[in-house]
């Protein structure tokens, strides 16, 4: 597994420029120092111009993890190409405008690679962004370290690669910040932010994961919309006026300052950042990437002039931070859908992960829009015949209790004139700033809300005729929802064991890796609401009592065992000898210390299951 590499093999100073000065003697290439500047709490925190020096793009030093100014390296899992035998991926750097574009050499044990070159991906202000496509020849038998330089000087990296013939094991998380209503008290008690991190990193020193899944809200970016700048726009009363007031100029340079500012901090001046080095990262998007509810909204406001731009500039920097791509060259790296950005990778030769894309093309009426459903099948009819897993990762859970009494009392809410509904959420606004009820965005966000549910049959439905035919046990993973839990549907007959029974689909819950956790009244609701439901007359569905014991060795509060209100992450490793997953939720632990697992195994689907 480990593979020695003799430093000798790298020349120190290539690629290191020499440093300059500007008029006033103050270094713009090297590890720069700012005389009389206190960077303790630098000026304009959220803007470019707090960060960075607008005339260089060279980073403060509060924000430099790199001697040279380079921001970065983030990693990124791209795909297995069965055929060449050869693990694909590409690693993100960020760099001022006068730096040559960087270049990426590996060592797999063997020898240093021909540095990789970069494409320019886009630019903001003195910034530039690159993209570095790297690949790894994978052995037969042994899984391999690899060693890798930005510009082969600075800091040694490494991340890991299955051989052709071993296991894959991936972790997913979710939820990566704190809602804005979270005091820092209560962040206090659960330990700061970084309890399940280092937990998840501790693992992957000992032993190493090939891929993390991002499971959405990678950070939060509710806070764009404290800016004054909203505040006129806010205040047009008339729905159909405040829909169509334009888009200003000045809204749209807020905009490109927040969401590249507000990544760079969130990405790189955090443990997530320092994971990005050395667990290649695949991600999807849910709302807070963007903003709270996106797509769940009113149409007066999902199509007013200001949310549809908007939205436009978070998917342009979720492109560039999380996809390591941009709008031309999107289609081209792999993501695919009639308007979003979806994705299918293989993880290895028996495990294909999808990643569709649930926010771009979301309506207050629909999730993905039908042509997106066809390109989904189109490709998973495409996959090897080597597949016996298809893990599909979800934003919001597919599988999970009804909340239609709540979502009745929400539609109620304006007329009732409350303001606050404390057993859902302490001080929680019942009217948020657009006038709407707070949490109904939350309520249409669930596949399992009345408005979603003939959708959400009918992408069952299907994904049940491609495991009959293709052999293929399918597996959802998903986030969003602050807490963890498992449940499945699942043929009627209870006779039928999951080895044989195509339309068995497990679903693992597991949120949130730094977000409070919901209250205990709230995970009391839930759990009254996770009944056995039906979803047609041949499949029904039901959560998991998967926690009869709390991480404590006690009952968990008002014995609500399939829903557990604790900050957790979740690991998937194959089991080659019989083709199961194996999955474990592991979930902070009362005294703020590491984590407890809660296994999982899931069994591959038997040839013959066409049992009807």
């Amino acid at each position: 597994m480990d593979f020695p590499v003799s430093h000798q093999q790298y020349n120190e100073h290539d690629g290191i420029r020499p440093t300059e000065y500007d008029e006033n003697g103050i270094p713009r290439g090297g590890p720069a120092y700012y005389p009389g500047q206190n960077m303790t709490v630098p000026p304009n925190a959220d803007r470019y111009e707090g960060n960075f020096d607008a005339r260089t793009g060279e980073p403060f030093p509060h924000l430099r993890r790199r001697a040279d100014g380079i921001i970065g390296p983030a990693l990124m899992f791209v795909n297995t190409d069965l055929q060449a035998a050869t693990w694909r991926g590409s690693v993100l750097v960020m760099a001022p405008r006068g730096y040559p574009p960087p270049t990426v050499v590996l060592n797999d044990g063997t020898a240093p690679s021909l540095p990789f070159p970069s494409v320019l991906l886009d630019t903001y202000k003195m910034t530039v962004f690159y993209r570095i496509d790297i690949d790894v020849l994978l052995d037969v038998h042994r899984e391999k370290k690899v060693e890798y330089r930005v510009n082969n000087t600075g800091p040694t990296y490494q991340f890991f690669v299955p051989a052709q013939t071993t296991p894959w094991r991936f972790c997913f998380w979710s939820c990566n910040g704190w809602s804005l209503s979270v005091s820092d008290e209560d962040k206090q008690k659960l330990g700061g932010d970084n309890v399940v991190w280092d937990d998840l990193l501790q693992k992957h020193s000992t032993v190493p994961f090939h891929v993390q899944v991002c499971g959405g809200d990678q950070l939060y970016s509710d806070k764009i919309w404290q800016s004054d700048i909203w505040k006129p726009w806010l205040s047009i009363k008339d729905k159909i006026a405040r829909r169509d007031a334009p888009f200003t100029p000045e809204m749209a340079a807020f905009a490109d300052d927040f969401y590249f500012t507000h990544y760079v901090k969130c990405f790189f001046m955090t443990k997530f950042g320092d994971s990005m080095t050395t667990i290649p990262i695949s991600t999807i998007i849910d709302d807070h990437d963007i903003w709270d509810g996106i797509g769940s909204y009113p149409d007066y406001l999902q199509n007013s002039r200001v949310f549809v731009q908007l939205k436009e500039y978070a998917f342009k920097y979720w492109k560039l931070y999380q996809a390591h791509t941009n709008q031309n060259l999107a289609r081209q790296h792999g993501y695919f859908g009639n308007r979003g950005y979806g994705w299918l990778k293989n993880f290895g030769p028996y495990t294909a992960a999808l990643g569709p894309d649930t926010r771009y093309e979301r309506s207050l009426h629909q999730i993905i829009e039908p042509r997106t459903y066809d390109m989904i099948f189109e490709r998973l009819n495409g996959l090897s015949p080597s597949v016996r897993h298809l893990v599909i990762f979800l934003g919001v859970p597919i599988v999970y209790p009804r909340l239609t009494y709540i979502e009745k009392t929400l539609s109620g809410i304006k007329s009732m004139g409350l303001t606050k509904l404390s057993f859902i959420a302490k001080q929680k606004s019942l009217v948020n700033i657009w006038g709407e009820p707070e949490l109904s965005d939350d309520m249409n966000d669930h596949w399992t809300s009345s408005v979603h549910m003939e959708e959400r049959k009918v992408f069952i439905l299907r994904l049940q005729e491609f495991a009959r035919t293709r052999n293929v046990r399918v597996t959802f993973v998903a986030g969003d929802v602050h807490c963890c839990g498992a449940g499945r549907f699942a043929s009627a007959n209870p006779a039928l064991p999951p080895e044989r029974d195509y339309r068995f689909m497990p679903q693992i819950i597991s949120s949130a890796i730094m977000n409070i956790p919901p209250p205990n009244m709230v995970i009391r609701a839930v759990h009254a609401g996770a009944k056995t439901y039906e979803l047609d007359r041949f499949t029904d569905e039901k959560m998991y009592r998967l926690f009869e014991l709390d991480v404590n060795g006690r009952s968990p509060p008002n014995n609500n065992t399939k829903m557990l209100a604790r900050r957790n992450f979740s690991s998937y490793v194959e089991d080659l000898e019989n083709h199961s997953m194996i999955v474990n939720i592991h979930v902070q632990n009362e005294n703020n210390q590491g984590t407890k697992a809660y296994p999982v195994t899931i069994s591959a689907l038997a040839p013959g299951n066409n049992v009807v």
